[in-house]
């Protein structure tokens, strides 16, 4: 009777452990197969992108006075370069707002270089604009930049028109010089045409911008008779007149910035082709 018992009870034993091993397998098989699912979904998004460049904007300015505008470009299928900023009636970009950024700093944590730059990156490793990270102290920024990204990648590439791409471009230095700046530029295209330009030079300790930088654009136009204001005002204005970089004239006492200038410009061009 016991070797009965004890027969049962390992038939018994087997038969569970059999089916917790047929269960886990199961469970694995379930998650593994979902995984791949995913991946694949992803992939296949991904995949979907056609080469070229994608531009949209907000259809209507928000009550402070400011719309997104977004260029994607997409290469081998994948999003290689994202720019955003917003623009006002006036037609200034808020990236080079020398007071927006401050205040919004001080309010925030973060300014709009700094948050921008951050939603563009992530949504290029990312892929998906739905997985845009949102930037802490920028959320409505953040849903913004998403929806504007989703539409934009929904139409059709930018035909060129002039020899340019309608959108947004911009370029900037990758480090910050040995005095502490670091320059940037932005151009705005419309109709085939150079519409606006934009350059401006930020500080790594504070950010503040040269343009406004008092006590540097006194030295400045001590020794040169020139200041970064003066400087920018003068080259992006040559852009739009010329509409080509290369026949910028090279401002007069301010022959470091108008190097800057020429040699950013010319990026952000290469990408508007």
């Amino acid at each position: 009777m016991k070797k009965l018992l004890a027969l049962m009870l390992v038939l018994f034993l087997t038969v569970v452990l059999v089916a917790g091993c047929g269960g886990s397998q199961n469970n694995q098989q379930g998650q593994q197969e979902e995984q791949q699912q995913e991946q694949g979904g992803q992939e296949q998004q991904q995949a979907a992108y056609e080469d070229g460049t994608y531009y949209a904007e907000e259809k209507e300015f928000s009550q402070q006075g400011w719309k997104g505008v977004m260029t994607v470009i997409v290469k081998d299928g994948k999003i290689t370069n994202v720019f955003y900023d917003e623009v006002n009636q006036e037609g200034k970009l808020k990236s080079f707002d020398p007071e927006y950024g401050p205040r919004m700093k001080e309010k925030s944590g973060t300014t709009p270089v700094e948050a921008f730059a951050k939603l563009e990156q992530s949504l290029i490793d990312k892929q998906d604009p739905e997985a845009v990270d949102t930037v802490t102290g920028a959320t409505h920024t953040s849903e913004a930049f998403k929806a504007l990204a989703a539409e934009a990648l929904k139409g059709s590439p930018v035909q060129a028109t002039g020899g340019l791409k309608d959108g947004i471009y911009k370029a900037a230095e990758a480090d910050f010089d040995d005095h502490g700046w670091k320059a940037m530029a932005a151009i705005v295209v419309k109709d085939g045409k150079i519409q606006s330009a934009f350059f401006d030079e930020i500080n790594k300790e504070d950010g503040h911008y040269k343009s406004v930088d008092e006590d540097y654009a006194k030295r400045m136009e001590a020794s040169s008779g020139q200041t970064p204001a003066k400087a920018a005002e003068a080259l992006t204005k040559s852009l739009v007149e010329k509409q080509d970089v290369n026949q910028v004239d090279a401002v007069s006492g301010a022959t470091g910035t108008s190097n800057k200038f020429k040699t950013l410009m010319n990026e952000a061009l290469s990408l508007a082709k």
